[in-house]
């Protein structure tokens, strides 16, 4: 295997990791009604319950970025 491939396999199984992150077992899915009464309070403080899922994709899309840029830089 080429130190290229080590590199991209590295990061698919790092990508995998935060995929895993949070099993079901530990953190059960809120039903629907739950996140709908959570944005209805959060709403009450001026609190948008939809900027609040956009910042926790973000973190997590730029740390899958973040290990995809690592993974595709060419060694010098």
């Amino acid at each position: 295997m080429t130190d290229r491939e080590e590199r991209l396999e590295e990061a698919l199984l790092r990508i995998k990791q935060w995929a895993e992150a949070y099993p079901v077992e530990m953190f059960t899915p809120l039903p629907d009604a739950k996140v709908k009464m959570a944005g209805t309070v959060l709403g009450w403080v001026g609190i948008d319950i939809g900027a609040l899922h956009g910042m926790w994709a973000r973190h997590i899309l730029n740390g899958i970025g973040e290990i995809v840029d690592n993974a595709l830089k060419e060694e010098t």
